[in-house]
């Protein structure tokens, strides 16, 4: 049997073929995939494309669980869960999720609750781990979870997290996990963030305590003063001098920044001092060695770990998720206008994420599909 997969092809490009269907191993699932949604990685990694043609691109899907592995017992045919798979992210084979169906490890997807669509669930898996791993691991706040790491009590009395770019897909996960933060007297954590002004009103109705625009100077400096330093920055961007604009902001004796992408694309070298940029791959949270670029990354058994304890927490709820999804835009065409439309729009003039790009869609941009992407995740029905 077989199935239609956006798959790459010669040419740096993905097409949809006919690839064979897959079957699930030990412990490992077999999904029906209802929905995808975008990220900017799966445009990356299909114009500069890593490994083999014929590697299944993609990685958030929702669907429908439609055959059981060996020993796995966790889910019966029909549930309906969402995770995410590497989608050719790697130079080691690993499944993609942009397809009429994939495999995915039975613990490493989650429930979707009865009020949430598959267009909906499919929009959280990358972008909601990435956000978890960093406040969670990477900056060691304690998670409202029960979580395989612990960290340190918070010694702060109101401590304060600042979001660099907070309407991005990134950074209204990290909003939406960071008000859920308690110190340990119970109070909650300050949010501070940076966004275009045409955003605050929404980010604030969101839950950001103060919002400012990213474009102003002086914006630093006004974070300070109004947050007495910020002890927690993440850095959705995570380009040029994003990094050290948001050292400015902390507190005297510094601390950690999470950034999403490697060192290459961000200014280390005008980093305050005391304040230290970090960079780490998301598909670290699946447990499989990754080979990245020429880096070989080994498996972490924890941060798997950890993926499954954040999975378990969203598969507590019965009708809604504890943290809400990104708006989804469903962007007509399903497998066929993926690359054409959607990933070319993701890699519109400006991103710097590709300087290889194919051209404009193929469609009129004035169709209000192609409109730019802001606060929301791109979504196809496969």
């Amino acid at each position: 049997m077989s199935m239609k997969a956006l798959a790459i092809a010669p040419g740096n490009t993905a097409t949809v073929q006919d690839l064979p269907l897959p079957e699930p191993g030990p412990n490992e699932i077999r999904i029906k995939v209802h929905s995808v949604a975008l990220n900017p990685i799966d445009a990356w990694f299909t114009w500069r494309p890593m490994g083999k043609p014929g590697r299944v691109v993609g990685c958030d899907i929702a669907g429908v669980v439609e055959k059981l592995g060996p020993g796995a017992s966790q889910w019966k045919v029909g549930d309906r869960v969402a995770g995410f798979v590497q989608g050719a992210t790697s130079e080691n084979e690993r499944p993609g999720g942009f397809a009429q169906y994939t495999i995915a490890e039975e613990d490493l997807v989650f429930a979707i609750p009865s009020e949430v669509s598959f267009d909906e669930a499919a929009t959280v898996p990358v972008c909601a781990v990435t956000a978890a791993q960093a406040l969670f691991i990477r900056l060691k706040i304690n998670a409202p979870f029960a979580s395989n790491y612990t960290h340190a009590p918070e010694t702060a009395e109101s401590p304060a997290i600042l979001i660099y770019s907070a309407a991005t897909s990134l950074g209204l996960y990290v909003l939406e996990l960071a008000k859920h933060l308690r110190t340990p007297a119970g109070k909650p954590y300050r949010i501070f963030a940076t966004a275009s002004p045409k955003n605050h009103a929404k980010l604030l109705k969101q839950g950001v305590d103060q919002i400012f625009d990213y474009r102003d100077p002086e914006w630093p400096a006004r974070v300070k003063a109004a947050s007495g330093g910020i002890k927690y920055g993440l850095d959705c961007i995570s380009e040029g001098d994003s990094t050290a604009k948001i050292s400015q902001t902390y507190v005297d004796e510094g601390g950690v920044i999470t950034c999403f992408r490697p060192s290459d694309y961000w200014n280390k070298e005008v980093i305050r001092e005391g304040v230290e940029g970090t960079f780490s791959v998301l598909y670290v949270g699946l447990g499989k060695e990754i080979v990245f670029l020429g880096h070989v990354i080994p498996p972490d058994p924890e941060w798997r770990a950890f993926t499954v304890a954040f999975y378990k927490w969203l598969s507590s709820f019965k009708d809604r998720l504890p943290i809400a999804p990104n708006p989804a835009r469903l962007m007509p065409g399903g497998l066929e206008r993926i690359v054409q439309d959607g990933l070319t729009l993701l890699a519109s003039p400006a991103s710097s994420l590709l300087i290889d790009r194919p051209a404009e869609p193929e469609v009129p941009a004035s169709e209000p599909w192609l409109r730019p992407v802001s606060g929301e995740k791109l979504v196809y029905r496969i």
